[in-house]
């Protein structure tokens, strides 16, 4: 997965009884137990090779790859949201059936007042890619997130989120169309200059999106101003 170096492979095949949470409803553990063929915990950075990050608001020490495969990709979308919210370390999955795959991403930190739980900031879920077919959008998006072309890797928070914000940057690029720009660039190394860009591009898909549902003359010239001031603050930093 995204090239990464073979010290981190781990491959291991996790028992299906122990990947369902016994806390979970029981409708919701035949759910799982129907969508689910197998999962597998295919990569696992550890170590301090990268360094961990442990503060009042996280406790990063590892970053876990798994691969998923499901009955139908059509449950993915509430299998990421199951697991991204009950997994503690930031996680990608990889998740396919026999037809087609994705990927799920999720920032995260532990809850304020509990630091048994965590709160998930933001998440995503790629478009479904053709498994075992040359598909260009698929290898666009991996050829980004290749580990080798991975700039920021201070700590294992910016690492992840640098994957979070170019996945997310490359799921909406048609809000912004300087965004090649941003992914080749070097703005990376920068993960306080990266934080604010990726709420300036989130800013404007959230706008644009909001547009796009827009009834009334006001409110669509109140939401061009919105997204002229985004693009103008973008082009800034870039």
């Amino acid at each position: 997965m995204f090239n990464l170096p073979d010290r981190y492979r781990t491959d291991v095949k996790l028992a299906l009884k122990d990947f369902i949470p016994k806390n979970l409803k029981p409708e919701d553990k035949k759910r799982i137990k129907d969508a689910v063929k197998e999962v597998r915990l295919m990569y696992q950075i550890a170590g301090e090779e990268i360094p961990s990050i442990i503060n009042n608001e996280c406790r990063c020490e590892v970053i876990q790859f798994y691969d998923m495969e499901l009955q139908s990709i059509k449950t993915a979308s509430y299998l990421a949201s199951v697991y991204q919210n009950l997994i503690k370390p930031l996680c990608v999955f990889h998740i396919y059936d026999s037809q087609n795959e994705l990927y799920s991403f999720a920032v995260k930190r532990l809850n304020l007042t509990d630091e048994n739980q965590i709160v998930v900031e933001n998440s995503i879920l790629t478009e479904n890619y053709p498994m075992g077919l040359p598909d260009s959008r698929r290898t666009r998006l991996l050829g980004y997130l290749d580990y080798a072309k991975i700039k920021n890797k201070a700590n294992k928070i910016n690492l992840y989120k640098e994957w979070y914000y170019r996945t997310y940057m490359i799921m909406n690029e048609s809000v912004y169309s300087d965004t090649e720009i941003i992914l080749d660039g070097d703005g990376w190394y920068d993960s306080e200059h990266m934080e604010l860009l990726y709420t300036y591009y989130k800013k404007l898909v959230d706008t644009r999106g909001m547009l796009k549902k827009a009834v009334t003359g006001a409110e669509k010239v109140k939401l061009n101003k919105e997204i002229k001031k985004s693009i103008q603050s973008m082009n800034d930093m870039i």
